[in-house]
């Protein structure tokens, strides 16, 4: 019987050792995994030194996947798992039973607490070991942002302990999870906490949504789920599913961090293509959990060449959960183009997935839809208010350029900042704010707001300039435009003085821009 507790100084030869030994895998099926590839990247990344065994661990996920399933195997499959902890700090057993016993001087459980980079439960299957997952986001580095990230609590041996900033993740277990299935497990991780939903199993994520099979397969063993599937389990927890397709990367980039700046991670669906060899070859379809994104372009790209710049536009990166790789896997958005399933010349992405010559990068994803769980009080879509702020923006600079161009002299630098927002965090944001001056700040802390808002912010040189505020929870007839936020007194003033031309109503009364521009005529400044 092996010991409770086990201290290990952390090598990546270490983890391999455990993965192979602990769940008793094969030496070949672990180490021709890509997530030994990707760990090992990882854990370099964000500093791993040590490694705690927690033998014998029950975990939830796992033991309800077990009683739908394996229990009734002829073979008997283990009830409990190992949990692996991770720390950037080296100390050995010694020091860790002097914490727990002795109360050790220096290896103190706050010392311990600081240096904690999570965990990862191993579970007592052949092939699919890797479970629930929780460890911390690569280092921010001011262009890395992972919005849907929540706190996870371990308790070892009675040290409480912290994971602050992460989303849970496991391997795809073709048994009771497919990977789509492993993807809505990661997201409903983000979306049960924000939305106050329970977080299912993956065995009843797939049960939930195989309600609505056809006669011709099975739920379990699982083949995987389709788009219609993938939304019936998202309805199954109380949230609507929102569809979307993506094969344009400027769309991709704008909807995923429109949503992902609220908290809420989405599914991406893409075809995987080898192109390590000559000849470009089909690997099927896929799907991830979206989990944060990387600002790593100085500049946007406009708008199809409209001069139309969004923030969202400066994406080189999104990160994604895995189940075949890792968590927070890398995905560059690059748009090299290759040959799709049809035949066609598509942009694609470059994946952390091996090609057939073994090199990283070597099989690349054309995105195809975006599935969003939503709260079922948001109902206007982004592409609404990106729509009202791309003519905004147009008629805007149409009118500087022929009448105010002493106004506006740094109208052509316009950049919108347009994401989803909930009322407490704009509120948060709006008490922190030291360029809303007082009676705009109190008034706009005591209006009562919707649930969800549509923020669109005018930047200049990455200076506020003012937010247009939009009801997510209104309804497309509907008047939805709730009020603008004046950051820069100057530009508003300005706005207020072009926009009560008379010719300006004329011209803009029976549109979706009207109601921008009546607020902005009858709005008296607050100071």
């Amino acid at each position: 019987m092996s010991e409770p507790c086990e201290v290990h100084e952390y090598s990546i030869e270490r983890l391999l050792d455990l993965f192979e030994k602990k769940p008793k895998a094969s030496c070949h099926e672990v180490r021709a995994k890509l997530h030994t590839i990707y760990f090992r990247d990882y854990f370099a990344c964000i500093g791993a030194k040590t490694i705690v065994v927690e033998n014998e661990y029950v975990d939830r996920d796992y033991l309800e996947d077990y009683a739908e399933y394996y229990v009734r195997c002829f073979r008997e499959y283990p009830r409990k798992c190992t949990r692996l902890h991770f720390f950037k700090l080296a100390f050995t057993h010694e020091d860790f039973d002097n914490c727990l016993v002795k109360r050790s001087d220096w290896l103190t459980p706050e010392l311990l607490q600081e240096h904690y980079l999570g965990f990862i439960v191993l579970k007592p299957l052949p092939r699919t070991i890797i479970g629930r997952t929780c460890l911390i986001t690569y280092p921010p580095e001011g262009r890395r942002f992972f919005p849907a990230t929540r706190c996870y609590d371990a308790n070892l041996f009675g040290l409480c302990l912290k994971v602050k900033n992460s989303l849970a993740f496991q391997e795809q277990d073709s048994v009771v999870a497919a990977c789509a299935t492993s993807a809505l497990w990661s997201i409903f991780q983000a979306t049960g906490q924000l939305f106050q939903h329970q977080i299912p199993s993956p065995s009843a994520i797939t049960n939930n949504a195989t309600e609505i099979l056809t006669t011709e397969r099975r739920a379990l063993p699982s083949p995987g789920l389709t788009p219609l599937e993938m939304a019936h389990a998202i309805k199954s927890v109380g949230l609507e599913p929102f569809h979307v397709n993506v094969g344009n990367h400027y769309w991709l980039k704008a909807i995923v961090y429109a949503y992902l700046r609220a908290g809420i991670p989405m599914m991406l669906g893409f075809h995987l293509i080898d192109v390590s060899n000559l000849e470009p070859r089909y690997i099927g379809k896929h799907a991830v959990a979206i989990t944060g994104y990387s600002l790593g372009y100085t500049d946007p790209k406009p708008f199809e060449n409209t001069g139309f710049l969004l923030k969202a536009a400066r994406i080189d990166k999104i990160y994604a959960h895995d189940d075949q790789v890792g968590p927070f896997s890398r995905m560059v958005i690059d748009g090299q183009i290759i040959k799709d399933t049809d035949g066609k010349m598509s942009p694609s992405i470059l994946t952390s997935w091996q090609g057939d010559n073994g090199d990283i990068g070597g099989r690349r994803a054309i995105s195809e839809i975006l599935l969003i769980p939503l709260y079922h009080k948001i109902r206007i879509p982004f592409g609404t208010i990106h729509d009202i702020v791309f003519d905004f923006d147009l008629s805007l600079k149409n009118i500087i350029s022929a009448v105010a161009v002493d106004l506006f002299p740094q109208y052509q630098k316009f950049e919108w900042d347009i994401y989803l927002v909930s009322v407490n965090a704009l509120k948060e944001d709006v008490f922190r704010s030291n360029d809303i001056g007082e009676k705009s700040r109190r008034e706009l802390l005591l209006q009562s707001l919707p649930r969800y808002l549509w923020r669109a912010s005018l930047l200049v040189d990455s200076s506020f300039m003012l937010d247009l505020l939009f009801d997510a929870t209104d309804i497309e007839q509907g008047e939805f435009f709730v009020r603008a936020i004046e950051h820069d007194g100057d530009i508003t003033e300005s706005l207020q003085i072009l926009f009560r031309v008379e010719a300006i109503q004329t011209s803009f009364e029976a549109t979706p821009l009207w109601p921008i521009i009546r607020w902005f005529r009858k709005y008296e400044r607050a100071g």
